[in-house]
């Protein structure tokens, strides 16, 4: 905060080089911030690096290092700041265009657009790769999540790709999720070949994860209940053998936490024990589609548009099409609509799960009383709200006022 301060008001105010330097804080210090954040989510989307301890009865890190670089995590962080390098690139854009259309600062708005493009262009690419890296790791982590973001009802062997589609998610009284695509416009094979390199390798749609596929070895979302309440159970026994002071009950418990057999095929389902409805397990898959489709579109939208400006510009030709600086400057809401349509597939899509297969969030309650919450939600509204109408007020006032430095003469 302290170094933004200095990067908006400080520049007749202190040295170049220390406003360079404030600068260059404020960057660094941000994408530690994002790191920390992002890692801190990946571990609640894909928990690593963590043991579960019976006597606190909660799961501590025992590798902070496999916290720190789960793959989810490092693809978490790079999808994540590479996207924020996008926005800037675009907004930088943005401005140029309208100082062109106003007919100012014509070489600094030219050069500055040559920077945004190819900034851009990379960012973007970086982009489309970490996501599709995305995509592949949560097919793998959280298969529940991607079925309903690709809009995968029923899973098989050379699973299309849905390019364009309608959904809905209603279920029949067996709980098998209908078919219902209104329009569908689908490339066969594509999506097993995206995530496996294997054009016939099988996908789990949405019914094989509540009800079950015994030929692929998926559990049925009520088999999981099922060894979720007996590692709760075998933990509540464990709690009542303390209780009663009974050694012998406890360390024959206790080595239940330990044994890998008793991990990997109860522990991991742990959460499971709190479900008491299996359609809860299912996120909203219109709100997960749409939201991931836009996010897909607009990112392929970026790409193309960072090369068209590094075109015009370079031909020469940018001033004349008035057109299209229009579509830059409208274009700047894009980048912020992308994001948060990613934010909400990352966390709309792991519903009921405050950490996946662990904790849903009908158990992550606290003590806090709601009227606290609701104080604290409202502070944060109402700061955070007039955070971003001075920092509007301030973007504005700068950019009318533009660069002081520069000429009278149009930036000639």
């Amino acid at each position: 905060s302290t170094f933004i301060a200095v990067m908006f008001f400080g520049w007749n105010k202190t040295s170049k080089k220390f406003h360079l330097l404030s600068t260059w804080l404020v960057a660094v210090g941000s994408n530690l911030s994002a790191l920390w954040i992002l890692v801190a989510n990946a571990w609640m989307q894909f928990p690593a690096g963590m043991h579960f301890n019976p006597d606190t009865v909660r799961n501590e890190m025992i590798n902070f290092w496999d916290v720190l670089f789960s793959p989810v995590a490092i693809n978490k962080f790079l999808h994540t700041i590479s996207s924020g390098y996008v926005l800037s690139a675009i907004f930088v854009i943005g401005i140029s265009s309208w100082y062109l259309l106003k007919g100012r600062e014509s070489m600094l708005a030219r050069k500055s657009m040559i920077v945004g493009a190819v900034f851009g262009v990379l960012g973007s690419l970086f982009i489309v790769f970490t996501g599709d890296e995305s995509a592949r790791l949560v097919a793998k982590v959280q298969p529940m999540k991607f079925a309903t973001f690709e809009g995968l009802y029923d899973g098989h062997g050379g699973a299309p790709l849905v390019a364009v589609g309608v959904v809905s998610s209603q279920s029949d009284s067996s709980h098998n999720y209908l078919k219902n695509f209104t329009v569908r416009i689908e490339i066969p094979n594509l999506l097993s070949y995206m995530v496996y390199a294997d054009r016939n390798a099988f996908i789990a749609g949405v019914n094989d994860l509540i009800n079950g596929n015994k030929e692929h070895g998926i559990l049925s979302a009520k088999e999981k209940i099922e060894r979720g309440k007996f590692a709760r159970e075998t933990l509540k026994n464990y709690k009542l053998a303390i209780l009663k002071k009974d050694t012998a009950q406890m360390t024959l418990i206790k080595a239940k936490f330990q044994d890998k057999d008793f991990l990997d095929h109860y522990f991991r389902y742990f959460g499971y024990a709190f479900i008491k409805d299996v359609n809860t397990l299912v996120p909203s898959i219109p709100i997960s589609f749409y939201s991931f489709h836009i996010m897909v579109v607009l990112g392929f939208y970026f790409v193309l548009f960072f090369i068209l400006i590094y075109i015009f510009v370079i031909k020469g030709s940018i001033e004349r099409r008035r057109k299209f600086l229009w579509l830059s400057i409208l274009t700047i809401p894009l980048p912020y609509l992308a994001s948060e349509a990613g934010w909400v597939v990352a966390e709309m899509g792991r519903q009921p799960w405050t950490i996946q297969d662990y904790l849903p969030t009908v158990a992550a309650v606290s003590n806090i009383d709601s009227t606290s919450v609701q104080v604290t939600f409202w502070l944060f509204a109402t700061i955070f709200t007039t955070l971003l109408i001075a920092e509007i007020r301030i973007m504005a006032k700068q950019i009318k006022i533009g660069p002081k430095e520069s000429s009278n003469e149009g930036g000639k």
